[in-house]
């Protein structure tokens, strides 16, 4: 038990950490970069992280039990998001770099580093991991499409709201690159997104399902 939540501990600790760094060092970039999915997962995975720290010393020190049901519920959500996150850079966005001229490994430099790779793999460890729990419901799976549809619907207005003259994506507003050829090609995009979202959150729950059941 004991190990499970020192290795909780650690873990979440370096997320808080990365997180508060990197937050800190975006900010001074500017309020730009907090239009982007990547920094606003990865605030939240910061964020669910920091609450669970404080749990865990809470039960090392007999304080608790165990993490209650609802923080589980947001670490499986906020993992959700920034899995999401580190497939899309790995999978698209860096060949997106590699045709615009650029390295692959631009993506994962300075503070891209800690959000693009290693908040992301820290925050999947220690749910599959550490934080086995055989106790969250196939139904609350459903709630890590939150994240993505409300930044569906923020990144769909903002793209299509700011088309050049000729009714073509300004690029400026289409950070992710969502649109190729056609604009009706975007709900494509967006059916993909929501399908792989919840792919990722459902894969999460049930690993972390099993192994804590093969660890009990």
């Amino acid at each position: 038990m004991k190990k499970k939540i020192y290795g909780s501990l650690l873990l979440n600790i370096f997320t808080m950490i990365s997180v508060i760094v990197c937050a800190i060092i975006l900010t001074l970039r500017g309020p730009k970069t907090f239009r982007m999915f990547t920094t606003q997962s990865n605030i939240i995975a910061g964020i669910v992280a920091t609450i669970i720290v404080v749990f865990d010393i809470l039960i090392l020190l007999k304080k608790r039990n165990e993490i209650p049901n609802w923080l589980k519920i947001l670490k499986m959500i906020s993992t959700t998001g920034v899995t999401l996150t580190f497939f899309v850079v790995v999978f698209y966005l860096g060949f997106v770099a590699i045709a615009e001229g650029h390295s692959y490994f631009i993506l994962f430099r300075n503070t891209n580093l800690f959000f693009h790779f290693l908040t992301p793999v820290s925050a999947i460890l220690s749910f599959i991991l550490f934080e086995g729990r055989s106790n969250i419901k196939f139904k609350y799976t459903f709630l890590n499409m939150i994240h993505m549809v409300g930044y569906t619907i923020f990144y769909s207005i903002n793209v299509f709201t700011h088309l050049n003259a000729d009714g073509s994506v300004n690029r400026n507003y289409d950070w992710y690159y969502f649109v190729q050829g056609e604009n009706w090609t975007f709900i494509f995009v967006v059916l993909g997104m929501l399908i792989v979202t919840y792919g990722i959150g459902l894969g999460l729950w049930f690993i972390n399902k099993k192994l804590d059941l093969f660890k009990e």
